[in-house]
């Protein structure tokens, strides 16, 4: 009996020992396939303005797994501001950036006779939206007590614009204007809570954050007649040497895109887990957004109207906008999508 009883247990652990060596066969090819799809996958450097909306597709579309059904491993950096993207991809740090209309054309402008820098396509767009407000100090009631207060600006940026197109609204002379340079928003909001600005145009977090400090808004853009497009960028080199993920990229924004429609709620918890931003300040921002993948001639001519804007006050010598685009990619996956006459 004893006998017996020994080789049943020395059967049994050889049948456990295979057990476990078919389970660490099992587990080995599991990794190795893991690691098979991730070396198939493209990587795409995508430069982003923190909190806007090239970030939203960025973080979510990566987090649903979007960017990867289109073979893609999408490597993120944050940047404060549009102009900040386009150096990355100048200096060869990303493939595609975002910025936004004014940034675009005064970048264009005042590189055209040295840029390889494309526009993609559209990615969204405030038209419509009641978005963008003038933050101003209790002292200022009127568009007319501006003069002489500290009007915080990023150069380059959109911001220029608004703020120009502020003075022009309010008649205030160049010698009247107090406009003070900051390097990013969060430094805007600081100056204003400071007392050092009185004025800054804001939205999404930071016109929270101006609103939980006190300050009130006087106007929004819509009164002003302004709203602000932003768009993807890349390089015409890239673009030609990567058409296949130039087109796959396109793709994964327009799903993005109707996922983050489809699935608000998740969409809002992905993105306060990633960024900080409460899923109650991510359902206002993107109520005053509207999400798209185009390129529309009322797009053109919105970047037409402050393209001749940004020459008629020589900031930069005229040019045609369509001679720095490249729609081959957004044209082969979304045709529709461009209705430039």
């Amino acid at each position: 009996m004893k006998k017996i009883f020994a080789i049943l247990t020395a059967l049994a652990l050889a049948a456990s020992v295979a057990a476990c060596g078919n389970a660490g066969s099992s587990n080995t090819a599991s990794d190795t396939n893991t690691k098979e799809n991730a070396q198939k996958l493209t990587k795409v450097r995508v430069a982003i303005m923190t909190g806007g909306a090239s970030h939203w597709y960025a973080v979510i579309g990566k987090e649903a797994g979007i960017f990867e059904k289109h073979g893609l491993d999408v490597e993120i950096t944050e940047f404060a501001a549009g102009i900040n993207t386009v150096d990355a991809i100048v200096t060869g740090q990303a493939d595609f950036g975002n910025l936004a209309d004014y940034a675009c054309v005064n970048r264009l402008g005042s590189t055209q006779e040295n840029t390889n820098l494309r526009i993609v396509d559209r990615l969204s767009t405030s038209k419509g939206a009641n978005n963008g407000g003038l933050y101003v100090s209790d002292d200022i009631k009127s568009l007319n007590d501006l003069a002489g207060k500290g009007f915080a600006t990023q150069p380059g940026t959109v911001w220029d614009y608004w703020v120009a197109k502020t003075y022009e609204k309010a008649g205030i002379k160049e010698e009247a204007q107090n406009i003070l340079n900051v390097d990013s928003a969060a430094s805007a909001v600081a100056l204003m809570i400071s007392g050092e600005a009185s004025a800054f145009w804001a939205s999404g977090t930071n016109a929270a954050k101006l609103e939980d400090a006190g300050f009130h808004s006087l106007l929004k853009l819509d009164d002003l007649g302004l709203y602000t497009d932003a768009y993807y960028i890349s390089t015409s080199d890239f673009l030609e040497q990567n058409k296949e993920v130039s087109e796959e990229f396109i793709k994964a924004q327009k799903e993005t895109a109707d996922w983050i429609y489809a699935n608000e709620d998740k969409a809002a918890e992905i993105f306060e887990k990633a960024s900080g931003t409460s899923q109650e300040q991510f359902h206002s921002d993107l109520a005053a957004t509207l999400l798209v993948t185009d390129f529309s001639q009322d797009t053109l001519d919105h970047l037409s109207d402050v393209k001749t804007w940004a020459v008629e006050n020589r900031r930069f010598s005229d040019y045609d906008i369509l001679k720095f685009s490249d729609f081959t990619a957004l044209k082969a996956v979304y045709p529709d999508s461009i209705t430039i006459k």
